[in-house]
């Protein structure tokens, strides 16, 4: 009988951050590894305590951070992992920070946590620029094994025995790595994050379509554009029809775009747009299928409005897929809109969707029930809202109670327009709110007490849970955006609090 122990050698180096790790993970490790070598056990050997000395064969169990991996595995023999794990340091939203260091993690500067254990209202941050999903985030603790290079214990002189040994440890090697990666839940695979870009209300006139012509997206959008064209998804508030055709409606303020624009915004990495608002049955009906249309030749998402009420209700469907292309749970967007009546006169439930009816969907007309029913338990449900009272700094009450309602029917996170100001965050019940994102692009806000100012966000979801939050302060000037100074967050903060 050949005897195996199975050992945990210390790292007197560590830090004590270190060493919390390391005895939780190898006391994890090392019960996980006597249950693969005991499901069943080898014949011919026999498993002792790590305390016994006099045994044949030795089984090492060490953990460490995995950029260290190279430097600790060259002291033994050959190494493979029995657990990874992704850690992230972790803080509150409403502290405004989104990055930190390596060696301010590593010094215990940072609570750290496994990235499964992240929950509201705690969010992650990036560790020197990196999230962790990227290749090369160094926040990755490994538990591995190994037998030592010389592959002897501390038993018997004897050359049978020891032959035994020596080929009960190629079958022990080979019979832990089959078994380790047939079925390991300790061993984390590098984490595919979804990223979305978002921003308030876009509206290409008064120049603001001809600079996206004639410079491109950066022309209107400044440092935005980047991030529009590498998110996963990137979604806006269109606030106009895009179309050649139909008449100006009587009210207040009338947006239309030519249809060059819906090309020149797919262009510009934008997925899907929110056309559930006050503005998109600004030149008709006809000026509004024309809209409907010339997204969908562009192959751009329509997010709440549709040719009836079934398609407004519909969700844009993004699919995703992890880093070794096996499909993930999809990502539902839904459109939806509630606004007060306007001092012209004119009311958005005129443009309703309705079972035969081109318009949108909207909440005073049964659009929110509509809409729960495609709600999914398996898809990231998200809301794109425009609506609430313009020109105010928090949401209103009827507001509220559409957000709280759709949180508590399964919607994971709300995104809102139509105010025109830059409103707070909040968790409701551990799902993010979003009330009120601003303007993106909508030349003559100056001097208009807020107007000119926006919010544009990159949020990065573990399948349906909202990791990273990572807001950019916008300045508007005439048809234009650009990322104001980070101070500027300060307001948003505030009225996040």
């Amino acid at each position: 009988m050949v005897t195996l122990g199975i050992i945990c050698p210390s790292f007197p180096e560590a830090t004590p951050l270190e060493a919390d790790f390391r005895e939780s993970e190898l006391q994890t490790a090392y019960s996980f590894t006597q249950g693969l070598l005991g499901d069943p056990i080898p014949p011919g050997l026999s498993l002792v305590q790590p305390d016994i000395v006099t045994r044949d064969l030795t089984l090492e169990l060490y953990s460490q951070w995995q950029f260290e991996a190279e430097t600790n595995d060259a002291t033994g023999g050959e190494a493979f992992t029995l657990s990874r794990t992704y850690l992230i340091p972790r803080d509150t939203a409403l502290n405004g920070r989104r990055d930190t260091t390596l060696a301010a993690c590593l010094a215990g500067a940072e609570t750290l946590i496994p990235l499964r254990e992240l929950s509201p209202p705690m969010i992650a941050l990036r560790v020197d620029g990196l999230s962790a999903g990227d290749e090369g985030y160094p926040l990755i603790w490994e538990t591995r094994a190994r037998f030592p290079a010389d592959g002897e214990g501390q038993g018997s002189r004897d050359r049978k025995k020891e032959a035994r040994a020596a080929a009960l440890r190629i079958e022990l090697e080979t019979l832990l790595r089959e078994r380790t990666a047939a079925a390991n839940p300790l061993l984390e695979t590098r984490p595919r994050l979804f990223w979305l870009a978002a921003a308030g209300d876009l509206m290409l006139g008064r120049g603001a379509g001809d600079i996206l012509l004639r410079e491109g997206p950066g022309g209107i959008f400044g440092e935005t554009a980047g991030p529009l064209m590498t998110a996963d998804l990137s979604i806006v508030n269109l606030e106009g029809a895009v179309s050649s055709r139909g008449s100006r409606v009587e009210k207040t303020y009338n947006f239309r775009f030519p249809p060059l624009m819906a090309g020149a915004l797919q262009q510009a990495g934008i997925d899907a747009v929110l056309l559930a608002n006050n503005h998109i049955y600004d030149f008709g009906p006809d000026a509004f299928l024309d809209t409907l249309s010339h997204m969908e030749a562009a192959g751009i998402g329509i997010l709440g409005a549709g040719r009836n009420l079934e398609a407004a209700a519909s969700p844009f469907v993004f699919s995703r897929t992890d880093w070794d292309g096996v499909k993930l749970p999809p990502v539902h967007v839904f459109g939806i809109a509630s606004y007060p009546r306007e001092a012209s006169g004119w009311d958005g439930l005129s443009i309703a969707a309705g079972e035969n009816k081109p318009g949108i969907l909207h909440a005073g007309r049964g659009g929110t029930d509509k809409l729960k029913e495609g709600f999914s338990a398996e898809a990231l449900d998200m809301v794109f809202f425009h609506g609430g009272s313009e020109w105010t700094t928090a949401p209103d009450t009827r507001t509220r109670g559409i957000y709280t309602d759709l949180i508590k029917a399964g919607a994971d996170i709300i995104i809102g327009s139509h105010p025109h100001i830059v409103q707070g965050f909040e968790w409701i019940e551990g799902k993010p709110v979003f009330w009120s994102l601003g303007n993106f692009v909508f030349a003559g806000m100056e001097n208009t007490g807020g107007g000119d100012e926006g919010l544009f966000l990159q949020l990065g979801f573990l399948e349906k849970r909202l990791v990273y939050i990572e807001p950019f302060p916008l300045t508007l000037s005439g048809p234009q955006t650009k990322i104001a100074p980070m101070e500027e967050l300060k307001t948003f903060y505030t009225r996040s609090r």
